[in-house]
């Protein structure tokens, strides 16, 4: 901060008497230990649950058009909502302070509308497999007949591939190769499906407004690197731990995966709003209308550096979403099962090496970022990575495909983790107006939501209209890749054009 302009050596004492105290690690790790559950909720259900109840509830050729409007939705409610909490946050006067018991509200509407989305949606049956030809270890299926099918409302018969393992040849068995089959009973609702999804969405971003705002409250300027590591590290240890019981996924069903969920996060986020401390807060005399609502969007982004930190963090989550909304159906669609797994078994076991190189990698820059001072050169560092990440996914194909996502997935990871170790430590450097923290922080926020609102819907109609153009190459996956390689090079551009941080 660049005292001078401030102009008096009184406003010099009072700025450093309202920084924050340095806080021990295990303090900075109970903290932050609320993204572990979240982080694992969101993974979970965003890349294993939501998607197979989807399928299920209106079939192949229509699951990338309902999923990314869902997402859209939600992305909608939670950018509307996102600006009226952190006012409301800011001007809470409770002795307990005004984060925590807007967090505690969240958490507990949360659990409600996963408690309504699991049973509204969970006559499901998760297949164990699929009914391929098993060959060293790989399941081999018509891939062209399976993604082509839905395009040809079975009116074209797709020629027999053959392939070739050291035998003359052997025919391959045709399986759907779906994370989903239908029960003979109706899989759910979908009216109140979606009903449900957009409360969590709307309760989530209760939870995750004032949490923000509660870390950018606690941390001194000298620990805001190791801060944002150790928040990038919760969120990326969630999300192998998300993962992981994705792998499971066939055994535990639906209301296993939900109940695992509610369990970690009432869990996480009661261990860190009791052990956190807070202020009473402080009268805010503002009033707050529909004007000031409208301007709490705007006023933030007029400020040079949060405007590009804005839509830096905006271009990443634009494809890092698209990456992660639809990694299921590529999965599924685009490259032979190992061990007949099903996808959603498929995709878990993908995530593992990206979440683990992810985490390694946000510790260790967030510290690396504190050291030298440096922010810009590491997020062009993480945006490229994942660029090229992408840019080999369009090429990905053949028998080996799976082990050749396996490694692209620990490359992406660590560009991931990279990102996430000093985003929250950017925006804590150019946040405008330190009395509207929450509110800035939530306009800051909009740049995780609103990606969700255009990029999940976009890569629907593109993968879904591309696909039926031509089925026989995936062009709707690579047209998908090819795109989002193009965000992550965008974000690594604009990045530069930030003037206070280094």
């Amino acid at each position: 901060m660049n005292y001078a302009s401030l102009g008096a050596n009184d406003d010099k004492e009072k700025i450093l008497h309202d920084e924050p105290e340095v806080l021990s690690k295990p303090r900075i790790f109970l903290l932050n230990l609320s993204w572990y559950g979240l982080s694992l909720m969101f993974l979970l259900l965003s890349v294993e649950v939501v998607p197979a109840q989807v399928h299920a509830l209106v079939g192949d050729a229509a699951k990338g058009r309902w999923l990314g409007g869902m997402i859209a939705g939600g992305a909608a409610v939670t950018f509307f909502l996102s600006p009226c909490i952190g006012m409301a946050s800011d001007r809470l006067t409770l002795q307990i302070g005004k984060r925590r018991p807007i967090m505690i509200f969240g958490t507990t509407g949360l659990c409600i509308g996963l408690i309504g989305m699991a049973l509204s949606a969970s006559h499901i049956k998760i297949s164990r497999g699929t009914n391929s030809t098993l060959v060293n270890g790989t399941c081999y299926r018509d891939l062209v007949e399976h993604r082509c099918k839905p395009y040809y409302n079975g009116t074209t018969n797709l020629h027999t591939h053959r392939i070739h393992n050291g035998n003359p040849s052997s025919l391959l068995v045709s399986g759907s190769g779906n994370a989903v089959d239908l029960d003979p009973e109706p899989p759910g609702d979908l009216a109140l499906y979606i009903i449900f999804y957009l409360l969590v969405t709307a309760m989530f971003a209760t939870i995750n407004v004032p949490y923000n705002a509660l870390i950018a409250d606690k941390s001194n300027s000298s620990q805001r690197g190791f801060n944002s590591g150790v928040m990038g590290c919760m969120i990326l240890l969630g999300n192998v731990s998300g993962a992981a019981v994705g792998t499971c996924f066939t055994e535990i069903g639906v209301i296993g995966a939900y109940a695992t969920a509610i369990s970690v996060v009432i869990i996480s986020v009661c261990v860190t709003v009791f052990t956190t401390t807070e202020n009473p807060g402080k009268v805010v005399n503002e009033p707050v209308g529909c004007i000031a609502i409208f301007c709490g969007f705007w006023q933030p982004l007029k400020e040079h550096d949060f405007r590009w930190v804005f839509i830096t963090r905006f271009l990443m989550q634009q494809g890092v979403s698209t990456v992660t909304g639809f990694l299921e159906y590529w999965v599924s669609d685009m490259i032979q099962l190992p061990f007949c797994w099903n996808a959603a078994r498929t995709v878990a076991f993908i995530l593992l090496p990206l979440l683990f190189s992810a985490s390694i990698g946000s510790v260790i820059m967030g510290i690396v970022s504190d050291r030298i001072g440096k922010r810009k050169i590491i997020v062009i560092i993480a945006a490229v990575m994942m660029s090229i990440s992408c840019t080999a996914l369009t090429f990905v194909n053949g028998e080996n495909a799976f082990w050749m996502a396996f490694i692209i997935a620990f490359f992406f990871g660590m560009g991931l983790g990279t990102f996430q170790s000093i985003d929250f430590a950017l925006v804590m450097d150019v946040l405008p107006d330190e009395k509207d923290k929450a509110k800035d922080i939530a306009v800051w926020h909009q740049a995780l939501v609103l990606p969700n609102a255009i990029a999940t819907p976009t890569g629907g109609i593109i993968l879904d209209y591309f696909e039926s153009v031509d089925c026989t190459i995936g062009l709707g996956y690579i047209i998908l890749f090819a795109v989002t390689a193009f965000y992550f090079l965008l974000s690594a551009i604009f990045v530069t054009k930030i003037k206070r941080a280094n």
